[in-house]
């Protein structure tokens, strides 16, 4: 009976076992941490179309449909809005794999190219595979994509696809698999243009690995008809469009199947930076680089393409062509960074993969060596000193337990070096894995676009008031998911959703309203104030009144004057508990009886602390009409490292025109008592140190770490005292490095201003940081506490400007709301909305 071959078991576990195991726990992390229901947004959207077999927002998504719909009926688990999101965390999981088997194969190809076959590699040829996939499962990119539903992960899934198929059939040589790589790139055609990023460096590789590829027509017939089957869920826009209960309904005509299918209305957004903009862009990637892998892993990346340059070129042609064309594309783009990053990512971590191998077979390599010497003789002949020792242990005719003693020592060397470099390897990601749950990475318990829809259905439902409510994509998809899933419609003769967008700007929208009863916003909105109509704060939402309003009413009513000009009527305080680090929501009812000529401005004090508000984006006293009601939202920041306890919350005026910081209130005292606060301890406040090195804490939200700017050969570091020279048409260079002190409340701007002595605007940038590439906030929260973020700007300097000082200003303050974020000190006192970092002169 002839013997099994004792590597026939480590093979099955590296081809069979070890991925399924991979699978499974990367399947099982991604679950665990995954969002339990709705979020707000296109993760909404991705949920109900495939229940409904409606069509997406462009570019259709033909792909994702069909597959998120048949996941839906074959995984009935929890709500439709849930098991979707497993989708995410199974496909995730895949991504994973595939990175393993990637790392495998090319590890095999990588061994048939070596010259000294006799290195021992074999025990340890399942760790570089292994450090790779794992690599790529704790980075938070593909982590926080693998949570909830979207389309994009599938796109990493379907390019992650391409190149194992191209790799297994370059290391096979089989047909098969190049066949099965045609299905896939004409199912990627259907799903994401982004996929499509790809294929010069697919067809550079098929032709190098096989030149006369194109001479062979029955199996050039072969490929086309497998893309053309890929290409079969294109169909489903002709044939559901017409009736589709969501999406365009003209997809059964050439115009309206390639204007969708192209995203035509989206192409602005598509190569927004020049030649100039691209030294910046790769400081922006190499930012968001070093956020996804630590630095070891990160140092494996280039070792492993010049491992491939030199032994495998082809390999090095596919994955440097395919990272190439993904990264020029991609970082020039401004909307989707970072989800179309994760393709970038996947290939990057299959190069740290091979680079591990690299750097184990060098090490293995280098200990054999010093093994085989220690065992030489005089001579140095290692081959003879072994045969000499053979032939002396046959003579001698040792006994079979020395013979199996000897071998069992053997055999604990060749494990021995394994062992060390997993000891070595393995952690990084763990380190990784480990940071990002301590962050707060997962979605969990993250119920924000739940509460909302509950919100609506509590305030509307059954009240016939037959309301407008006006809403952002954002706010409408979680509604839809409930109305198309769940059949939680809401009655028009209760409320009516309105789209705004920028087809329907707000004010126009409400401007369209106007006559038909009460209006409500889910989120402070300027332009509707701009437009002349208040904003009252409601619970969830904002009611838009025509001045002058007369029946908000506060929960806990006062009767208070501030210098016997301003009436306080009382408040409102959702809470009475509240984390350090997090803000105390507290909207105020006031009234004048006469028109105000100065400025004046609440504060409130918290304990020690003291909250003085800016007057920006406030309806400020001057705009008041006599005897109306006025209804403003304030937030009290509670300091990061403020005592955990109760503590008095007090109101109190201040003339900001006149000087004046504190007015007399009831019985000649300059605050008045309001209610007693909770403070708890905080969950991840980040150290006093950190605070304290922040050039400025905005918002309790983020911290500005350092700011450098560069303008032609002189150099400044904030705070700068001795001016940038500049003259009109100069470029200043400014980076900016971002800390996420806590997990972002809302989407932050960043701008950049260069003003004058008197505080005027110049020039400027108001942007998404990095450049649109890493948004605070999308749908959820997507900084992590902990996370430092690198943001370069060019500001030029305008033609024209006149000689003269100028300051160089930032800051942030909210997409939507527009409010300066405030710039606190560590007990949460005021320091303005901006920060100044230096002066320029203009010569």
């Amino acid at each position: 009976m002839a013997s099994r071959d004792p590597s026939d078991s480590s093979k099955a576990a590296a081809t069979v076992v070890l991925p399924l195991l991979l699978f499974l726990a990367a399947f099982g992390l991604y679950a665990s941490t995954a969002a339990p229901g709705t979020l707000f947004g296109d993760p909404s959207e991705y949920q109900f179309i495939p229940a409904i077999l409606g069509i997406a927002h462009p570019p259709g998504y033909a792909f994702y449909t069909l597959l998120a719909k048949s996941w839906q009926l074959l995984v009935p688990v929890g709500t439709v809005a849930f098991r979707t999101n497993l989708l995410s965390a199974a496909v995730g999981a895949w991504v994973v794999t595939a990175v393993y088997l990637i790392v495998r194969d090319v590890q095999a190809v990588l061994k048939g190219a070596e010259r000294e076959p006799d290195v021992p590699r074999e025990r340890s040829r399942l760790l570089a595979p292994l450090f790779a996939a794992l690599a790529l499962a704790a980075a938070p990119d593909l982590w926080q994509h693998a949570i909830h539903a979207n389309a994009h992960v599938v796109s990493a899934a379907l390019a992650v696809t391409h190149l194992w198929l191209l790799v297994r059939w370059w290391r096979t040589g089989r047909d098969r698999w190049l066949a099965v790589f045609a299905v896939t790139l004409g199912l990627a055609v259907t799903h994401h243009p982004i996929t499509m990023m790809g294929v010069p460096a697919y067809g550079l590789f098929i032709l190098a690995v096989r030149p006369r590829l194109l001479l062979r027509w029955r199996t050039l017939l072969l490929l086309l008809g497998c893309l053309i089957l890929g290409l079969t869920p294109l169909l489903y826009y002709p044939l559901r469009s017409p009736s589709a209960p969501f999406g365009p309904t003209d997809m059964n005509t050439w115009d309206g199947f390639v204007r969708h299918v192209t995203a035509r209305g989206l192409r602005v957004n598509l190569f927004h930076f020049g030649l100039a903009d691209q030294p910046d862009r790769a400081l922006v990637f190499w930012s968001l680089l070093r956020l996804q892998f630590l630095l070891p892993v990160i140092l494996l990346m280039p070792v492993g393409l010049a491992a491939l340059i030199r032994r495998a070129p082809r390999g090095a042609l596919l994955t440097g062509v395919f990272l190439l064309g993904h990264l020029a594309f991609t970082l020039n783009t401004v909307q989707d960074v970072m989800a179309y990053l994760l393709l970038p990512f996947t290939a990057l971590a299959v190069l740290a993969g091979v680079g591990a191998w690299a750097a184990l077979n060098w090490v293995q390599r280098n200990l054999g060596s010093a093994s085989s010497g220690r065992e030489r003789g005089p001579d140095g002949d290692g081959t003879r000193e072994f045969l000499r020792r053979s032939e002396l242990l046959r003579r001698s005719k040792l006994s079979r337990r020395s013979k199996l003693s000897r071998r069992s020592k053997l055999s604990r060397q060749r494990w021995l070096v394994p062992a060390l470099l997993a000891l070595v390897l393995i952690p990084w990601p763990v380190v990784r894995a480990v940071q990002n749950l301590s962050r707060g990475i997962s979605l969990r318990d993250f119920t924000a676009a739940e509460a909302w829809v509950d919100s609506v259905h509590r305030r509307f439902d059954g009240t016939g008031e037959g309301a407008s409510l006006l809403s952002s994509w954002e706010y409408l998809t979680p509604l839809w998911v409930h109305a198309y899933t769940q059949g939680e419609e809401l009655n028009e003769e209760d409320v009516r959703l309105d789209y705004v967008s920028t087809a329907k700007p707000w004010a126009e929208a409400v401007w369209s309203r106007i006559e038909d009863g009460s209006i409500y916003l889910p989120d402070f909105r300027p332009p509707v104030r701009r437009a002349g109509f208040r904003l009252v704060p409601e619970g969830a939402f904002y009611r838009v009144e025509a001045p002058p309003v007369k029946d908000a009413e506060p929960a806990y009513p006062l009767d208070v004057w501030a210098d016997d000009r301003v009436h306080i009527l009382g408040y409102d305080l959702p809470r009475r508990a509240v984390r350090a680090g997090e803000p105390l929501n507290l909207t105020l009812y006031q009234r004048v009886e006469e028109p105000m000529e100065g400025i004046w401005m609440p504060y409130a004090q918290l304990g020690p602390v003291e909250a003085r508000w800016t007057t920006d984006s406030r309806l400020l006293t001057t705009q008041w009409e006599p005897g109306e009601v006025v209804a403003e939202r304030y937030e009290v920041l509670v300091p990061f490292h403020l005592e955990p306890g109760d503590y008095p919350l007090r109101l109190g005026y201040a003339d900001l025109t006149g000087g004046r910081p504190e007015l007399g209130l009831a019985d000649g005292q300059a605050t008045v008592p309001l209610d007693t606060i909770t403070v708890l301890p905080s969950e991840d406040a980040p150290s006093r140190g950190t605070l304290e090195a922040a050039l400025a804490n905005l918002d309790n939200q983020v911290g500005l770490m350092s700011a450098r700017v560069r303008a032609g050969f002189q150099r400044r570091s904030a705070f700068w005292e001795r001016p940038v020279g500049a003259e009109p048409g100069d470029t200043l260079h400014l980076t900016l490095s971002w800390r996420a002190l806590a997990s972002p409340r809302g989407s932050a701007t960043v701008f950049i201003h260069l003003i004058d002595g008197a505080g005027r605007y110049v020039a400027g940038w108001d942007y998404t940081p990095l450049g649109g590439s890493a948004p605070t906030y999308l749908w959820f929260p997507k900084w992590l506490p902990g996370q430092t973020f690198t943001d370069p700007y060019r500001l030029t300097i305008p033609d024209g400007l006149p000689p003269g000082d100028y300051r160089l200003e930032v800051g942030m303050y909210g997409m939507t709301s527009q409010r300066r974020f405030p710039v606190v000190d560590l007990w949460g006192n005021l320091a303005g909305d901006r920060v100044i970092l230096g002066p320029v002169r203009v010569e």
